[in-house]
Protein backbone atom coordinates (compact mmCIF):
# COMPACT_ATOMS: atom_id res chain seq x y z
CA UNK A 1 0.00 0.00 0.00
CA UNK A 2 2.86 2.40 0.81
CA UNK A 3 4.34 1.78 -2.64
CA UNK A 4 0.99 2.51 -4.29
CA UNK A 5 0.64 5.83 -2.44
CA UNK A 6 4.25 6.80 -3.24
CA UNK A 7 3.79 5.86 -6.91
CA UNK A 8 0.55 7.85 -7.11
CA UNK A 9 2.17 10.94 -5.57
CA UNK A 10 5.23 10.60 -7.82
CA UNK A 11 3.06 10.22 -10.94
CA UNK A 12 0.94 13.25 -9.99
CA UNK A 13 4.08 15.32 -9.37
CA UNK A 14 5.56 14.35 -12.73
CA UNK A 15 2.25 15.04 -14.46
CA UNK A 16 2.00 18.51 -12.94
CA UNK A 17 5.65 19.24 -13.85
CA UNK A 18 4.52 19.11 -17.50
CA UNK A 19 1.53 21.35 -16.88
CA UNK A 20 1.18 25.05 -17.54
CA UNK A 21 0.00 26.91 -14.45
CA UNK A 22 -1.59 30.27 -15.18
CA UNK A 23 -0.65 33.19 -12.92
CA UNK A 24 -3.06 35.40 -10.99
CA UNK A 25 -3.57 38.83 -12.59
CA UNK A 26 -2.34 41.93 -10.82
CA UNK A 27 -5.05 43.26 -8.55
CA UNK A 28 -7.13 42.11 -5.64
CA UNK A 29 -9.79 39.59 -6.65
CA UNK A 30 -11.85 37.84 -3.96
CA UNK A 31 -11.79 34.31 -5.43
CA UNK A 32 -8.24 33.36 -6.49
CA UNK A 33 -8.51 30.52 -8.99
CA UNK A 34 -6.04 27.81 -9.97
CA UNK A 35 -6.00 27.04 -13.69
CA UNK A 36 -3.73 24.35 -15.08
CA UNK A 37 -3.38 23.24 -18.70
CA UNK A 38 -2.19 19.84 -19.90
CA UNK A 39 -0.11 19.31 -21.90
CA UNK A 40 2.22 22.20 -21.14
CA UNK A 41 2.89 22.63 -24.86
CA UNK A 42 -0.45 22.17 -26.61
CA UNK A 43 -0.38 21.04 -30.24
CA UNK A 44 -2.72 22.13 -33.01
CA UNK A 45 -5.01 19.24 -33.98
CA UNK A 46 -4.92 17.72 -30.48
CA UNK A 47 -6.90 18.22 -27.30
CA UNK A 48 -5.89 20.21 -24.25
CA UNK A 49 -7.27 19.72 -20.74
CA UNK A 50 -8.01 22.68 -18.48
CA UNK A 51 -8.40 22.11 -14.73
CA UNK A 52 -9.88 24.96 -12.67
CA UNK A 53 -10.57 25.19 -8.95
CA UNK A 54 -11.36 27.95 -6.45
CA UNK A 55 -12.94 28.73 -3.11
CA UNK A 56 -15.77 31.23 -3.50
CA UNK A 57 -15.08 33.80 -0.78
CA UNK A 58 -17.55 35.98 -2.71
CA UNK A 59 -20.63 34.16 -4.04
CA UNK A 60 -20.60 33.20 -7.72
CA UNK A 61 -24.13 34.18 -8.68
CA UNK A 62 -26.56 32.70 -11.18
CA UNK A 63 -25.69 34.36 -14.49
CA UNK A 64 -21.92 34.39 -13.83
CA UNK A 65 -19.66 34.10 -16.84
CA UNK A 66 -16.03 33.73 -17.90
CA UNK A 67 -14.66 36.50 -20.11
CA UNK A 68 -11.65 35.33 -22.15
CA UNK A 69 -9.25 37.62 -23.99
CA UNK A 70 -6.63 36.11 -26.31
CA UNK A 71 -4.08 38.36 -27.96
CA UNK A 72 -1.00 38.19 -30.16
CA UNK A 73 1.22 41.20 -30.99
CA UNK A 74 0.68 40.65 -34.74
CA UNK A 75 -3.12 40.77 -34.50
CA UNK A 76 -4.97 44.01 -35.19
CA UNK A 77 -7.58 43.24 -32.52
CA UNK A 78 -7.67 40.56 -29.80
CA UNK A 79 -10.05 37.60 -29.79
CA UNK A 80 -12.64 37.84 -27.02
CA UNK A 81 -15.16 35.29 -25.83
CA UNK A 82 -17.84 35.25 -23.15
CA UNK A 83 -19.08 31.93 -21.75
CA UNK A 84 -21.97 31.69 -19.29
CA UNK A 85 -21.00 29.07 -16.71
CA UNK A 86 -24.13 28.53 -14.62
CA UNK A 87 -25.99 26.13 -16.88
CA UNK A 88 -26.46 22.41 -17.50
CA UNK A 89 -23.25 22.20 -19.61
CA UNK A 90 -20.83 23.67 -17.08
CA UNK A 91 -21.69 24.33 -13.44
CA UNK A 92 -25.19 23.24 -12.45
CA UNK A 93 -25.19 24.26 -8.78
CA UNK A 94 -25.15 28.10 -8.91
CA UNK A 95 -25.04 30.18 -6.82
CA UNK A 96 -21.70 28.93 -5.46
CA UNK A 97 -20.48 29.96 -2.03
CA UNK A 98 -17.89 27.27 -1.33
CA UNK A 99 -15.18 25.23 -3.09
CA UNK A 100 -15.80 24.27 -6.70
CA UNK A 101 -13.80 22.81 -9.55
CA UNK A 102 -14.34 22.33 -13.23
CA UNK A 103 -12.49 20.45 -15.97
CA UNK A 104 -12.79 21.24 -19.65
CA UNK A 105 -11.39 19.62 -22.80
CA UNK A 106 -10.68 21.89 -25.75
CA UNK A 107 -9.64 20.81 -29.26
CA UNK A 108 -7.36 23.06 -31.31
CA UNK A 109 -7.83 23.13 -35.07
CA UNK A 110 -4.90 22.12 -37.30
CA UNK A 111 -2.18 24.61 -38.20
CA UNK A 112 1.24 24.18 -39.79
CA UNK A 113 2.64 27.16 -37.87
CA UNK A 114 3.13 27.51 -34.10
CA UNK A 115 1.31 30.38 -32.40
CA UNK A 116 2.11 32.19 -29.15
CA UNK A 117 -0.72 34.07 -27.48
CA UNK A 118 -1.35 35.84 -24.21
CA UNK A 119 -4.51 34.45 -22.62
CA UNK A 120 -6.44 36.22 -19.87
CA UNK A 121 -9.58 34.80 -18.26
CA UNK A 122 -11.83 36.53 -15.74
CA UNK A 123 -14.67 34.98 -13.75
CA UNK A 124 -17.36 37.65 -13.48
CA UNK A 125 -20.71 37.98 -11.76
CA UNK A 126 -23.70 39.27 -13.78
CA UNK A 127 -23.07 42.82 -12.48
CA UNK A 128 -19.56 42.61 -14.09
CA UNK A 129 -17.74 42.32 -10.75
CA UNK A 130 -14.48 40.46 -11.40
CA UNK A 131 -14.21 37.55 -8.95
CA UNK A 132 -11.09 35.85 -10.36
CA UNK A 133 -8.48 36.65 -12.97
CA UNK A 134 -5.63 34.58 -14.43
CA UNK A 135 -3.32 35.11 -17.37
CA UNK A 136 -0.35 33.59 -19.11
CA UNK A 137 1.48 33.11 -22.36
CA UNK A 138 0.73 29.92 -24.27
CA UNK A 139 2.58 28.58 -27.30
CA UNK A 140 0.56 26.16 -29.41
CA UNK A 141 2.88 23.95 -31.44
CA UNK A 142 2.36 23.20 -35.14
CA UNK A 143 0.38 20.07 -36.03
CA UNK A 144 2.30 16.82 -36.04
CA UNK A 145 2.15 15.26 -39.49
Amino acid sequence: MKHFIFTTILFATLLMANALQFQQCNGNYPNPIDVTMLPDSPIFGQSVELFMSTIAHTTVEVGAYVYILINNPTWVIPFTYRQDICNENYITNCPISNYFSYNYTYYFYNSNEPLTVNAKAMLMNPDDTILSCVQGDVTIQASVV
